[in-house]
């Protein structure tokens, strides 16, 4: 797979993402934006990896090169930097993040936005960046923004005067958390919370979970872009444990990890057991409808059954879309969602330019425990009506596999909306290539655990033995 990935770019520095790449992406993304504005003004921003500085002060030449005029904003979350975007409507034309979410430190990239926080994937605009990095002219030995200060220090880096440094200000921090504090209805009373941001960007909201009035036991807080304790990836079991143990031990009453951009939130229940991001949808959903009746609701297509009944029930229209960002938020924007859903943890907000964001999510989830005055298992409990695989991954070839599955179930309902879907009445699945990684994942409900292990172990004789 090439670095342009369905919505974003990612790739091991220096080996496929290099200085000189990074260039000629910031020269393709100014020409990109340069068809609806006259010298775009665009926002750049990090996160936490050790050379998210570097590839920004090339990626700001670039723009420069194209005809953009980069405005640094230094360290961020990508949902920070959306709100940077949108929130001065009509400024910029749109914004580039440096990170590579939750891929190990090797990894680095960039995701695209235009104004409004409006997402950039390959179908809406990625290509014609790719197309346009021929055209670039040649770069200079060393960009012409560099970094005064290369190392990561979690709260500012300084840019010469020529790029205005927006930073992690109070004015860019202090307004972002001003517009997260909107969504909070009300908080439970002294709930003692655990937190994982896993040394990712995650850490700077601690100061605002606090400030609600929380009882916050944080581990992995401090921004370090090497991720020396765990990968930023939450939504793997095996980093999700430091996360239940603290949960278990300091006897929290909810447990959150937040990956290394801040834009996805994984639960933990009170008594240590992960929670569904996909129940976590349907949880989030009911509450909203009981706000707005009859709004509409957005969800991946590897969600369970059960998050397009429960908005049914709850008097909304449910409405299902492919995986991945740039897609559900064109989908929400495009009809007016008022919230959706993906079952690795994004979750997205009307009323937060249809972005997603991990510390939004959390403050939801707050509010449905402190309206209901109930516990995290107990409101999922009900939520809970089929069972599951979790997404399993493969490595083969996607083709023949897509090609074996549609021959064994044509007697099923088929859609390749995203990879191959099939449904029956009693149970389903999806198989689907990864947008990021070279493999092929499956996830798979049924009615019940018998069926479930029935129909997992009939599809391995056609998928052979996961991937480690």
């Amino acid at each position: 797979m090439g670095i342009f990935k369905a919505y974003d770019v990612r790739g091991i520095v220096p080996a496929e993402l290099n200085a000189e790449t990074a260039y000629r992406i910031g020269f393709g993304f100014a020409k990109l934006l340069s068809e609806d504005a006259d010298n775009p003004l665009i926002v750049v921003g990090v996160d936490a990896r050790p050379t998210g500085p570097w590839l920004a002060a090339w990626l700001c030449d670039g723009i420069l090169a194209g005809g953009g005029r980069p405005e640094f904003i230094g360290p961020s979350t990508s949902p920070m930097l959306y709100w940077a975007v949108a929130g001065r409507s009509g400024e910029f034309s749109g914004g580039a993040m440096i990170t590579a979410s939750h891929n190990p430190a090797r990894y680095n990239g960039v995701k695209f936005c235009r104004e409004k926080a409006i997402p950039i994937s390959l179908e809406t605009g990625m290509r014609d960046i790719e197309a346009a990095m021929p055209q670039a002219p040649a770069s200079g030995s060393q960009p012409s923004y560099m970094p005064r200060v290369t190392l990561f220090d979690g709260a500012r880096m300084r840019m010469p005067e020529s790029v205005t440094p927006l930073g992690l200000d109070p004015m860019l921090y202090q307004g972002y958390m001003q517009h997260v504090r909107r969504f909070a209805k009300r908080m439970p009373e002294h709930l003692k919370l655990a937190l994982d941001t896993a040394n990712g960007m995650g850490g700077i909201y601690l100061p605002l979970l606090r400030s609600l009035g929380l009882n916050v036991v944080a581990i992995n807080s401090e921004c370090d872009g090497t991720f020396p304790n765990h990968e930023a990836n939450p939504s793997k079991l095996d980093n999700l444990r430091p996360l239940v143990d603290l949960v278990r031990r300091e006897k929290c009453a909810l447990g959150v990890a937040i990956d290394g951009d801040g834009d996805r939130a994984v639960f933990v229940d009170e008594v240590g057991a992960p929670v569904g991001q996909d129940m976590i949808t349907a949880l989030l959903a009911r509450e909203f409808l009981s706000r707005e009746k009859g709004a509409l609701v957005l969800y991946d297509l590897r969600s369970s059954r059960a998050v397009a009944e429960i908005v049914e029930e709850a008097g909304g229209r449910a409405i299902r879309e492919r995986v991945g960002h740039s897609f559900m938020k064109a989908t929400m924007r495009k009809v007016g969602c008022v919230f959706g859903g993906e079952l690795a943890g994004h979750y997205y907000f009307r009323d937060s330019f249809y972005a997603d964001s991990a510390i939004i999510s959390v403050i939801e989830v707050l509010n449905a425990m402190g309206l209901r005055d109930e516990t995290l298992s107990n409101l999922i409990k009900p939520l809970r009506r089929y069972f599951q695989s979790g997404e399993v991954n493969f490595k083969l070839d996607k083709a023949a596999a897509f090609k074996a599955v549609k021959e064994r179930y044509a007697d099923g309902r088929i859609d390749e909306l995203d990879g191959v879907t099939v449904q029956y009445d009693d149970w389903w699945f999806n198989l689907r290539g990864s947008n990021t990684e070279p493999l092929v994942r499956l996830n798979l409900e049924a009615s019940s655990r018998e069926q479930l292990g029935e129909k997992f172990a009939e599809l391995r004789k056609i998928l052979g033995d996961p991937a480690e």
